[in-house]
């Protein structure tokens, strides 16, 4: 009797042990560490994947790595397909490969201009319904084809997507994932923004120069240089790296970064750069007589890292006198992007109405909500900036001083 109710149990229990039925073994997928989107010309759309090559992923020497020429040529492949919908595209690649696509591990999606124009709604909805797909994934643009920045092969990593997430993570530019921009596309009162993309050439020498090698043999380099600007999810314009890091304060996103001023000849002429080493933007909506404004306050502490003119630092006056000349620059800087938001482009990429919304909820709801294009285009900013340098380095005078001063 014991032993027929043991069996029963066991045989009840056989289901329960049999492992993971639904199990998808690492051999069986292939990681994509980044995607492309084109719009092509017959209007189709193109996905491109960067699937990772797992053999080619170990030290040199290991799992047949070919030495230091093979790093990055063949760490990835590069697969693309055309469909009438991204899905479609998807299903005509998964044909073409042996492995599963498995998106968990892709940190980058890249869009050519075409398509940005057109519209980033299909390929968001896409991405943010895809149960694999990683809401952090960096989202970038670019004015070519994203298929040319997949294909790029880098000297210093092996997956050319660790290149691109490394250099947006540097805030030279914009840092956007894919949920900072579904965010934004669908707050009422902010336009979205990105980082854009390039493929830049490493050789700074003169293309007449006769040394100077041939187009084919130009080393390249992605490099990000600058923001793409929307309205709701179409491409509108695109801004310089002057104009993103203007951008940058008004989006209270300045960390830190290097700015230089001109010293009049009066001054003693030359140049005089600084390292920021903490920023702060405030920005206040101000209402009065039903008139609205919005007040910018910027502040920065600053570093004197490099002084190329005749000025001497140790004298309060003179770094009085170079704190002016830094706050007026940094206006110029975002006045220059406020006019092509307000005047070129009528997007505000800024947040302003997410400012206003929050200090007069009422006033935006019944006012300034249905209408807020028209707004911000003649929204009246005040910029008032702090700039302060509290330290000079370890010298003061500067070396052609120092020199004049020996020869004596």
């Amino acid at each position: 009797m014991k032993t027929r109710i043991l069996l029963g149990l066991i045989l009840l229990m056989m289901p329960i042990l049999s492992g993971c039925w639904s199990r998808i073994e690492v051999n069986d997928l292939a990681f994509v560490t980044a995607a492309g989107i084109d719009k092509m010309e017959d209007g189709k759309i193109r996905l491109a994947l960067q699937v990772a090559i797992p053999r080619m992923l170990g030290a040199a020497g290991q799992g047949g790595f070919g030495g230091e020429k093979d790093i990055g040529a063949k760490a990835v492949w590069v697969v693309s397909e055309k469909g009438e919908t991204i899905l479609d595209a998807y299903r005509r690649l998964q044909e073409k490969l042996p492995r599963r696509i498995f998106f968990s591990h892709s940190g980058i999606i890249v869009i050519g201009e075409q398509m940005a124009r057109d519209g980033v709604s299909p390929i968001l909805d896409f991405f943010i319904r895809q149960r694999e797909a990683r809401m952090r994934s960096y989202i970038i643009f670019t004015k070519g084809e994203s298929v040319n920045i997949l294909k790029f092969v880098p000297k210093l990593e092996k997956i050319p997507a660790e290149i691109m997430r490394e250099q947006v993570k540097q805030h030279i530019g914009v840092r956007i994932n894919l949920k900072d921009f579904v965010h934004m596309l669908v707050t009422e009162g902010m336009e979205p923004v990105a980082a854009e993309m390039e493929l830049v050439s490493s050789n700074l020498a003169n293309a007449e120069d006769s040394k100077a090698p041939s187009p084919s043999n130009l080393e390249t380099n992605l490099s990000i240089k600058g923001s793409a600007i929307f309205k709701k999810d179409r491409l509108v314009g695109w801004m310089n790296d002057l104009e993103t890091r203007g951008a940058l304060w008004l989006r209270k996103e300045m960390k830190t970064g290097v700015v230089t001023v001109n010293i009049p000849k009066e001054k003693g002429n030359g140049k005089i750069s600084v390292y920021i080493l903490k920023a702060e933007t405030q920005i206040t909506p101000i209402l009065s007589d039903g008139e609205l404004s919005v007040e910018v306050k910027v502040r920065a502490e600053n570093e004197l890292y490099e002084n190329n003119s005749k000025l001497d630092v140790s004298d309060p006056k003179v770094i009085h006198f170079v704190e002016n000349e830094l706050e007026e620059d940094l206006k110029q800087r975002i006045q220059i992007v406020l006019d092509m938001a307000q005047k070129k482009f009528k997007s505000d990429i800024f947040g302003f109405g997410i400012e206003v919304e929050r200090r007069y909820p009422k006033e935006w709801k019944n006012k300034y909500k249905e209408h807020w294009e028209e707004e911000f285009s003649k929204l009246k900013v005040n910029i008032i900036a702090d700039m302060t340098i509290n330290r000079t380095g370890l010298t003061n005078k500067p070396l052609i001083l120092k020199v004049k001063e020996s020869e004596k």
